[in-house]
């Protein structure tokens, strides 16, 4: 009798053992393939966002899943990833230019999600995107997402459904100078810091620096070789020159010409580069267009407790 008791005890601990397992890892509702996709209409392949590159800002892209059908009674997980060799049929359906976006420009923050049991929708996946200024102005990006898994189980890739995301990028922070070569004179020059260290690519390295003979103000004219239009301008100060030294502009003027004859004053700012960039931000008023820029340094802290003398170490233009 001992021994019957024995083995009805083992046997309902294995029966407890297996329902146990079941429900930890195989009782949840099986979901056919297919019936869990994007919360989208079905006709939607494609969601487009216009995409700022002129400043780097953290954007968040949301997606949703859905349950097609009756909901469930129990949670269900959804796994979101890229596949990026959709970008071929992305181009072969909407265009050859498009781009497939570079991986250093998104992290997937939260590419797991639950749909909720008695729900049909998914909470939010979320798909980071950052490095925007390293992308090419006016231009078109792609990441085509699709569902990789639900509960853990793989979902078909032939078959699985690819939803792009589209990012359209506007023009780019500064003015692109390519295919033309801008040359740059000044007022005077403090011996080899010609007025073309102010615009060559070491910004803020190389400078020109005015004449400690010369009082100010001094002035740099940079020829852009075509007419440009600009919304402002990033004045860079020389890092190797430090507070205690001097000679940091306090006070600058931006005039603009077509001809260099002819100049139309574009305001007068104050200047503070005493900072980690040592760069300023120039906003105008309102856009400027001109092949000239004259940046004329009107004021600067003393330099060496002695000399009057402006510093550029780079100018660049803003869209």
């Amino acid at each position: 009798m001992k021994t019957y008791q024995l083995n009805i005890l083992a046997v309902c601990v294995m029966a407890l053992s297996i329902i146990s397992c079941k429900k930890n890892n195989g009782g949840r509702e099986a979901l056919e393939e297919g019936r869990v996709t994007f919360d989208l209409p079905a006709t939607t392949d494609v969601v487009t966002t216009s995409l700022n590159i002129k400043e780097v800002t953290l954007i968040s892209t949301e997606m949703k899943a859905t349950l097609q059908g009756s909901t469930s009674s129990d949670v269900h997980y959804v796994t979101f990833a890229p596949d990026t060799t959709k970008i071929v049929d992305y181009r072969l359906k909407y265009g050859n230019s498009a781009l497939l976006l570079p991986t250093k420009s998104y992290l997937f923050y939260k590419p797991i999600v639950a749909i909720p049991a008695g729900s049909n929708v998914s909470e939010a996946a979320v798909l980071n995107l950052s490095f925007q200024t390293t992308l090419r102005p006016l231009s078109t990006y792609v990441l085509p997402l699709t569902i990789t898994s639900v509960d853990g189980k793989p979902q078909d890739p032939v078959k699985r459904r690819v939803v792009y995301y589209v990012f359209n990028t506007g023009e780019a922070l500064y003015v692109d100078h390519t295919g033309y070569a801008p040359t740059a004179t000044a007022s005077s020059t403090a011996g080899s810091n010609a007025a073309s260290r102010a615009i060559d690519a070491n910004t803020g390295g190389t400078y020109w620096a005015s004449a400690t003979t010369a009082a100010l103000p001094q002035w740099l004219n940079i020829d852009y070789g075509r007419n440009v239009t600009f919304s402002g301008l990033d004045y860079f100060f020389p890092t190797a020159v430090t507070p205690a030294v001097g000679g940091y502009t306090t006070s600058a003027k931006i005039e603009t010409s077509t001809d260099n004859t002819n100049w139309t004053d574009r305001g007068t700012y104050a200047i503070d580069v005493n900072n980690a960039a040592k760069k300023q931000t120039l906003n105008l008023p309102a856009p400027a267009t001109g092949r000239y820029v004259r940046f004329t340094i009107l004021a600067a802290t003393p330099y060496s407790n002695t000399f009057s003398i402006g510093f550029v170490a780079g100018i660049l233009l803003r869209n």
